[in-house]
């Protein structure tokens, strides 16, 4: 039974560190865009104008930062989020709603 468990610990840490990995990926893929985003932002703010794909991508980017926002704070604040969350994800998902910012639709 030892080796057994030990085997199966080992692959779920694999799992595990397989999904973190992904997760910080994804986030970075997020942070990058933000920071897109911030800029053509700055820009008009400055006057400059902006192509309408400009507009476009700030719009997505933005509800994205939404979606972050909306799915993070209740996942730090919420005793039981972690277990509830991917399930709520699912669901809404299964029901055309998208709750993940678009880098982590694959």
């Amino acid at each position: 039974m030892g080796a057994y468990s030990s085997i199966r610990n080992y692959i779920i840490g694999l799992a595990v560190k397989r999904k973190a990995r992904v997760l910080v990926s994804k986030l970075g893929e997020e942070a990058s865009e933000t920071g897109q985003m911030l800029v053509i932002i700055s820009r008009h703010v400055r006057g400059e104008t902006i192509t309408e794909e400009e507009e476009k991508l700030v719009r997505e980017q933005f509800y994205d930062v939404l979606k972050i926002a909306g799915i993070g704070i209740p996942f730090c604040l919420v005793p039981g989020a972690s277990v509830l969350l991917p399930i709520i994800v699912r669901m809404a998902k299964k029901r055309g709603i998208e709750l993940m910012p678009s880098s982590f639709n694959d």
